[in-house]
């Protein structure tokens, strides 16, 4: 199971990446631009968090945690 991390760095998005990585999750991380409000992928970080937040988890099912 692979979940997505979106993560800025200088945000607190670290703590759930540790985390995840000490109880040995796979953990793909995904950079958000909070300025432009886009993630790497060129998409919209709205479409995945409408609160424009980080972090945010999603997981394998498409059920985001914020």
């Amino acid at each position: 199971m692979i979940l997505k991390l979106y993560y800025s760095p200088g945000a607190c998005s670290l703590a759930p990446h540790i985390v995840a990585r000490e109880v040995g999750m796979a953990v793909s991380p995904v950079k958000v631009d909070l300025a432009t409000r886009l993630a790497e992928d060129g998409r919209p970080y709205a479409e995945v968090n409408p609160k424009g937040y980080v972090p945010a988890l999603r997981l394998p099912g498409g059920e985001v945690l914020t």
